[in-house]
């Protein structure tokens, strides 16, 4: 099944913990010892974002990270992409037009999961840091 790496559930664990204390400078060590995680990654992964933008650093003493935006306006895709690159497909022959495959020629299944694949990153889009700081206004996806 589709899995978020750890990268990316520390990213979002730190978006979260920065949505939900907007006005506090917080560091790697704070986020680490909060959710008892590695402080070496959580720091890996506070760099990347600040590289793409959607965090800023302070240094000095009492630095730290914060939001560089508002979190209504921070996409869960933006901090995934920010983290992993671009999204990979959900099957290889997703990935590249070369994919040497088998099956290629009697496939009925591509076309399906690529749009499962458009489906996931439509959802990755639309939903926003700020839903993870306030669970209660998620979106509800209809599931039929």
């Amino acid at each position: 099944m589709l899995k978020l790496s750890k990268r990316v559930e520390y990213a979002l664990l730190a978006m979260q913990d920065m949505a939900l204390r907007p006005s506090d400078i917080v560091s790697a060590k704070d986020i680490a010892e909060k959710y008892s995680i590695s402080q070496a990654l959580v720091a890996k992964v506070l760099q990347q974002l600040v590289r793409d933008g959607v965090v800023r650093s302070y240094a000095g003493v009492n630095g730290g990270y914060a939001l560089a935006a508002e979190p209504a306006d921070i996409s869960i895709e933006r901090v995934i992409k920010a983290i992993e690159g671009q999204a990979n497909g959900l099957v290889d022959c997703q990935d590249s037009a070369d994919h040497d495959c088998s099956a290629h020629g009697s496939c009925t299944i591509r076309e399906p999961l690529t749009v499962l694949h458009e489906r996931i990153k439509a959802t990755f889009r639309s939903m926003t840091v700020a839903e993870l700081a306030s669970p209660q206004q998620l979106v509800q996806l209809e599931v039929s």
